[in-house]
């Protein structure tokens, strides 16, 4: 191919991310790297890379190459906002790793924690708000009990959790979490205790880095435990912390005696009351 000017190639009117490839010329010789194999050689595998990086791709329904990549730690061709589809729903890669030996009597290992790409759903319902009948967090406006006391804990956790077994199978993983249990007279958490989970919700900090409206007087480790950094997907994607603007979302951060946080879909980070009609439910959850 020698003396063959770039200029002589015509435009590539149907780019395909797994053929096409990069060509080098050296003194009257040349050669071809795959365009992905070259992206692979910038990004190596891995959980630190991949969680810098938002893509936004669809993976595709959940196969044995992805759990295999998963399980191997490498995490190859899944990065932070690709999301897979399955069986109706969008579930978005929120962060690698992010809970890896986390929790007080498990080690847990190479992991994805995914969100729906919208509200999360029950077997029966999905759980977004409509303004009147839609109490997801209380039916009264109390946080007696903490969240752990919370009808969105006790209710809605378990049959968002039917659904999620029903979609993943045995790639659901079971971790570790902190959850508050009672509240003292300022509405301020002031008992909690670790507890198994294979689903739950966000707090302040996964979604914006930072306390913010939870009364945390008596330590944030009832309202944040051990998911103390910013989620990858939030960091990278500014319109994820208000949901796309699809609509608000609780947050388990306690805010007084009778309200919680929420994240709003305006983009400021709030409180309401807990039996507030408007708010809807995006749960996060491990897979591996």
């Amino acid at each position: 191919m020698a003396d063959v000017r770039i200029q002589d190639f015509n435009e590539n009117l149907k780019p395909d991310t797994n053929n096409d490839f990069l060509m080098t010329f050296n003194d009257g010789s040349e050669s071809k790297t795959r365009l992905r194999d070259a992206f692979y050689s910038l990004v190596p595998d891995g959980a630190p890379t991949h969680n810098n990086v938002f893509r936004g791709q669809n993976l595709g329904a959940l196969n044995a190459t992805h759990i295999a990549s998963i399980q191997n730690g490498s995490f190859h061709d899944m990065f932070i906002g690709d999301y897979f589809s399955i069986n109706g729903s969008n579930y978005v890669i929120a962060g690698i790793n992010y809970k890896r030996h986390h929790g007080d009597n498990m080690d847990l290992g190479n992991h994805l924690v995914l969100m729906p790409q919208d509200w999360s759903k029950t077997p029966t319902q999905t759980l977004g708000p409509d303004g009147k009948t839609t109490h997801y967090m209380n039916d009264t406006d109390t946080t007696a009990g903490g969240f752990a006391g919370s009808k969105l804990y006790k209710t809605y956790l378990p049959q968002i959790q039917t659904k999620l077994e029903s979609d993943f199978g045995a790639h659901l993983m079971t971790f570790r979490t902190v959850v508050s249990t009672h509240v003292d007279d300022s509405g301020a958490p002031d008992q909690g205790e670790w507890r198994d989970a294979k689903v739950s919700i966000p707090n302040e900090v996964m979604i914006y880095g930072t306390t913010l409206n939870g009364n945390n007087k008596n330590n944030s480790w009832y309202n944040i435990g051990d998911e103390n950094s910013q989620l990858p997907l939030m960091r990278l994607n500014d319109a994820e912390r208000n949901f796309n603007r699809i609509g608000a979302i609780w947050l388990r951060d306690i805010h007084s005696t009778s309200e919680f946080a929420f994240a709003s879909d305006i983009g400021d980070a709030c409180w309401s009351s807990a039996s507030a009609p408007w708010t809807g439910v995006r749960a996060f959850f491990l897979i591996g």
